[in-house]
């Protein structure tokens, strides 16, 4: 039975994977690579930046130090996510109405998670319940980052319901022994990716936020009322 949400972070509470792409489509000409946001995202969504570069200088006989990109391109996202970064539309109002605890686990650097949540007001929702690939030996689609936060909450694996929207995230998740439903409310997702989260697992994919309450609700992870008291 489900009792536990980890939320991923990017592309699920966030709309970031639209502005983080653009800027590694931007950034990858630069050591010879030229990939289009759209495929970026599709191959990489989800993935920490150590594994995204191990596999683009495997794919590409490169030799991009992973740190330095990372470097490179957290500047950048920085100072775009200033000014362009928003929450996806509908996802403070679903945390609210959650009856169940919750918590998230991300690809993201904790500085950046800890920019990111600020930037857009949902920090508030999980002080002390936040987890990063940094914090682990490696990055989804291997499920260290969700072992990590069931532990830590003191969660079995088989209680906990992920939300994601990238096929390696849904991986992970799969991997850790959890359910896991797909989310397609990000500006990098369109409907025509629901195959690749089904393919990678997902028991459910969520057009939006609000179909998302809708599937949460019909689980009973929302009061029937829908505003969290029961």
């Amino acid at each position: 039975m489900t009792r536990h949400i980890i939320f991923d972070c990017d592309g699920v509470l966030i709309d970031s994977e639209i502005l983080s792409f653009a800027v590694d489509e931007r950034m990858l000409p630069e050591y010879g690579i030229t990939l289009g946001a759209a495929e970026l995202a599709r191959t990489f969504g989800g993935v920490a930046y150590r594994e995204m570069v191990a596999e683009l200088n495997a794919r590409f006989g490169t030799d991009i130090d992973p740190a330095a990109y990372q470097q490179q391109c957290e500047a950048e996202l920085a100072r775009l996510f200033a000014t362009d970064l928003r929450a996806i539309a509908g996802m403070a109002e679903l945390l609210g109405c959650l009856i169940v605890p919750f918590a998230l686990a991300s690809g993201s650097d904790l500085a950046r998670l800890d920019q990111c949540l600020s930037i857009t007001g949902l920090s508030v929702f999980f002080e002390g319940r936040i987890f990063s690939a940094q914090q682990v030996a490696h990055g989804k689609p291997a499920p260290d980052v969700f072992l990590l936060a069931a532990k830590t909450c003191g969660w079995e694996p088989e209680s906990c319901l992920v939300i994601e929207d990238s096929p390696s995230g849904v991986i992970a998740a799969g991997a850790a022994g959890m359910r896991c439903v797909g989310f397609l409310g990000g500006a990098h997702r369109n409907a025509g990716d629901e195959g690749i989260l089904r393919d990678a697992g997902a028991e459910y994919v969520a057009g939006s936020s609000a179909d998302l309450h809708r599937y949460l609700r019909e689980l009973g992870l929302i009061s029937r009322n829908g505003d969290g008291r029961g």
